[in-house]
């Protein structure tokens, strides 16, 4: 099981909420990185999916958990994807590549991917949450 987990919304650092101090803890900071894909306003909380497009970034933060296992049951709780909820969930966890500001890729990352329609959803451009809690 990978120990690697991509973020790129409310548990990036800078966030106030339980999961964000929770990864704080439970996980060392490795790095920025990207994910290949678009980026959702979701609510008051990103969604991305993923893009054939090279050019299509959304940025994070990637992190080493410290205990896996035990680490992603309570983060797919957080993010509503254990058996336990209703499917399909708003969100899945898949491992995919994923690249580094310095051009490194890690190729077994976790990540949270969004997978209900997108129709109504704002596109943030600039594929960065954070950028966008800034300017809001």
């Amino acid at each position: 099981m990978s120990d690697l987990l991509f973020v790129y919304g409310t548990l990036r650092k800078g966030n106030s909420n339980k999961m964000a101090e929770y990864l704080s803890v439970h996980a060392e900071f490795l790095t920025e990185g990207w994910f290949q894909g678009h980026m959702y306003q979701i609510s008051y909380y990103p969604g991305v999916i993923a893009s054939d497009d090279i050019n299509d970034r959304a940025y994070g933060e990637l992190y080493r958990l410290i205990d896996p296992e035990t680490a992603l049951a309570i983060l797919d709780d957080y993010e509503e994807c254990s058996a336990q909820h209703a499917q399909p969930a708003e969100y899945k966890r898949i491992t995919t590549p994923i690249s580094t500001m310095d051009g490194n890729i890690f190729e077994q990352v976790w990540i949270y991917l969004y997978q209900w329609p997108i129709t109504d959803k704002l596109l943030i451009k600039e594929g960065d949450f954070m950028k966008l809690l800034v300017e809001s």
